[in-house]
């Protein structure tokens, strides 16, 4: 191969890695809660709590519990029983981190 041919070869080369470079993943810039559930809530399924307070993106607090089989379901944080279930995960959470 002359020098023409190997320049090609890698300008292609080149062409091509530049175009399928790996792109960044937006990050989520808005609440991840449209719309929350209420009535029963199913504690026995429960795995974990997540409670998020209102941030640039997202104005409202937000509660999303996870279940045991991996299904994510959002809540109303004004709810009493949820209230008490972030203060009971954050109190977990408080004494786990001191033990």
């Amino acid at each position: 191969m002359n020098t023409a041919n190997i320049t090609i070869v890698l300008l292609t080369l080149l062409a091509i890695f530049s175009a399928t470079e790996g792109k960044r993943q937006p990050r989520v810039l808005h609440c991840l809660c449209p719309n929350v559930q209420t009535g029963r809530i199913p504690f026995r399924n429960l795995k974990r709590v997540l409670h998020l307070p209102p941030r640039p993106h997202c104005s409202k607090t937000e509660v999303i519990i996870t279940l045991k089989n991996g299904h994510q379901l959002c809540l109303d944080p004004n709810d009493r029983l949820v209230k008490i279930l972030v203060a009971r995960s954050t109190k977990r959470t408080q004494e786990g981190s001191e033990g």
